[in-house]
């Protein structure tokens, strides 16, 4: 049977970043941009519901960000909040989705609805480049207490979080090191670690406790340039590998597998370039996604075996992928969204290999034991 991607949803937003939250919520966020394209900007909130096998996402509200396109989000979920930080150019907004429960009453019977109040809060300047300042990418971490930061003028910058502008407006920490704007970063589980990739080509491995920074280098593909960069965790022990996806010479790109020294174990090669990164939580799987033909698979994270692959999933380039909770999926070893400026949201699974039941096996053996009997002495 042929794999194939499915069509959750549609929306006139073209999306740029997805995120989850909440187990069973996912927030698309981008935008047409300032022009006047009649393409309104901001960020949509959608429910993953599941009703047997099929899957589906509804809708539940729509923010817009005025003449501000959304190219990168983060959400933390905190008490009967969730933050989202947000680009908006080179400074970085922060929302508040204030959690509703709304009673409601669908085929006789009574329930309850989680909805959200979204309220604009306050902003920081979070790159100061003198050229066209942007902020690029934003995470936060797992505690929610600390904000990560990278924007045209190459700098990683720490903050407390979430936004207060009346407590602190300085970086709790700034790191210097790329020469270009930064592409992505990511933060260890623990903050102890960030890794950041940039347009000079270069990929850093940052110890925010130690302030240490060491370079990820390969020893042939020097010619490279990352792109896209993630933390993964390793049996659930604060022990991780760094992924990361670059484009190399000859619309060729690789993804890459680097342990906690910065020495890459794996590599997998793609025939064009590759555009979006993820790692599951349990860090047993890869999902990458092309620019071209809007590819879209999925890869065992020990080895790089392709378990999954479809072709166009999307009709332009892959702009975010994200795993889903595995508690959402219990029939499936691994499924991943992804999103792009073609205005949909795809879903790919891997389902788990349904094993036929013992007593059904020995029934089947022994049906064939007796048919060979048969043949053999009968007839």
């Amino acid at each position: 049977m042929a794999i194939k991607s499915q069509v959750l949803t549609t929306t006139n937003l073209p999306m740029y970043s997805i995120q989850t939250f909440l187990n069973n919520y996912i927030l698309v966020a981008g935008g047409g941009g300032s022009s006047k394209t009649g393409i309104l900007n901001g960020f949509e909130i959608f429910k993953l519901s599941r009703d047997g096998k099929t899957v589906t996402l509804t809708r539940v509200i729509r923010y817009d960000s005025g003449p501000n396109v959304i190219m990168n989000c983060c959400t933390n979920y905190s008490g009967n909040k969730i933050y989202i930080a947000a680009n908006e150019n080179e400074k970085c907004r922060q929302y508040i989705a204030d959690i509703v429960i709304e009673p409601t009453f669908q085929n006789g019977k009574a329930s309850k609805e989680i909805n959200f109040k979204i309220t604009t809060g306050d902003s920081l300047l979070t790159d100061f480049s003198e050229d066209e300042p942007l902020q690029r990418i934003v995470k936060v971490n797992n505690d929610g207490n600390m904000m990560v930061t990278g924007g045209a003028d190459g700098c990683i910058r720490l903050w407390n979080f979430p936004i207060v502008k009346s407590k602190e407006t300085n970086p709790l920490k700034t790191y210097e090191g790329h020469t270009k704007e930064i592409d992505d970063i990511d933060i260890s589980c623990d903050g102890k670690f960030i890794v950041s990739v940039a347009k000079d080509g270069k990929a850093y491995h940052w110890n925010t406790l130690t302030d240490i920074r060491s370079a990820l280098i390969h020893p042939i593909n020097d010619k490279q340039i990352f792109k896209r960069c993630k933390f993964g965790i390793i049996s659930n022990k604060p022990i991780y590998n760094i992924y990361t996806i670059a484009n190399g010479p000859r619309q060729k790109s690789y993804l890459q597998r680097w342990s906690e020294k910065n020495k890459i174990l794996n590599e997998l090669l793609f025939s064009e370039p590759t555009s979006a990164l993820a790692v599951s939580k349990d860090g047993l799987y890869i999902a990458v996604g092309t620019m071209y033909s809007g590819s879209v698979s999925i890869h065992e994270a020990s080895n790089f075996k392709t378990v999954y692959n479809v072709n166009q999933a999307h009709a332009m380039f892959v702009t975010g992928l994200e795993f889903l909770n595995g508690n959402m999926t219990p029939d499936m070893k691994a499924a991943v969204l992804s999103i792009s400026v073609d205005n949909r949201v795809c879903l790919h699974s891997i389902p788990f290999i349904k094993l036929m039941p013992y007593w059904q096996m020995f029934i089947i053996i022994h049906l064939i034991i007796i048919l060979f009997y048969f043949i053999i002495f009968i007839m």
